[in-house]
C-alpha cells in the first residue's frame, strides 16, 4: 500500500463533537490524531460520504478547544479518516 501521510499518527482517544448538514452534532471518539488529520471511530460518520466537509471539535477538557474543519478522505468498517482543513 502507498503511504501518502505527510504527518506522524498518534494513537489517541478523545471525545470529540462533529457536526455535518447531514447528521448534526454527534459525538464521537478519535482513535489515531497527527498533524495533517485524525481517525474517528463512529457508525454514524460513516453515513457520510468523502469529500464531506465537517466541522469537529474536542470535548471533556478544562478549556474550550478550537473549532477544527475537515474533510473526510476515507471510510472504513470502523469510522473514517478525515483531513484538518487548516
Amino acid at each position: 500500500m502507498n503511504e501518502r501521510r505527510l504527518s506522524i499518527r498518534t494513537p489517541v482517544v478523545a471525545e470529540v463533537e462533529v457536526t455535518s448538514d447531514l447528521l448534526g452534532k454527534i459525538v464521537a471518539r478519535t482513535q489515531e490524531l497527527s498533524d495533517g488529520g485524525a481517525f474517528i471511530e463512529s457508525d454514524a460518520l460513516r453515513q457520510l460520504e468523502v469529500g464531506t466537509i465537517v466541522t469537529l471539535q474536542a470535548v471533556g477538557f478544562p478549556e474550550e478547544m478550537p473549532i477544527l474543519e475537515a474533510e473526510i478522505v476515507r471510510k472504513t468498517s470502523e469510522g473514517v479518516g478525515m483531513k484538518f482543513l487548516l
